[in-house]
């Protein structure tokens, strides 16, 4: 698992000769509730936290020693104001799939709804 975690970090600054870059600074900290079920058991922490668990057990975040995520809750966004922008910005996005996409299809032929929505 530390091969991933250094081939997402460090392996790939090194093979771009910039191994100044990839690492994680002291100002930079993720605290991470292994009371979560899906960091259960806690045997191999970093392979629960990578592979299963993810932001579900995230708990606090500092990024250069400012607090972004306190208790789960993300500082820097408001999140109704972020929902609302993408619920305006759905029909503008998926108007322009097909100018997009390598075979000229409209979003509902890509990826169809599971259940039909009635209105």
């Amino acid at each position: 698992m530390s091969n991933l975690l250094d081939a997402a970090t460090i392996g790939g600054v090194k093979a771009l000769l910039r191994d100044h870059l990839g690492r994680i600074a002291t100002k930079d900290l993720v605290l991470v509730d292994l009371t979560v079920p899906h960091m259960r058991p806690v045997r191999d922490s970093l392979r629960s936290f990578v592979c299963y668990a993810a932001d579900r057990a995230v708990r606090d975040v500092f990024v250069d020693g400012r607090q972004v995520v306190a208790d789960r809750k993300v500082l820097t966004r408001d999140h109704d104001d972020a929902a609302e922008g993408l619920r305006d910005a759905q029909p503008r996005l998926m108007e322009r799939v097909c100018g997009r996409d390598y075979r000229g299809r409209r979003a509902e032929e890509i990826s169809p709804l599971s259940l039909p929505i009635l209105e």
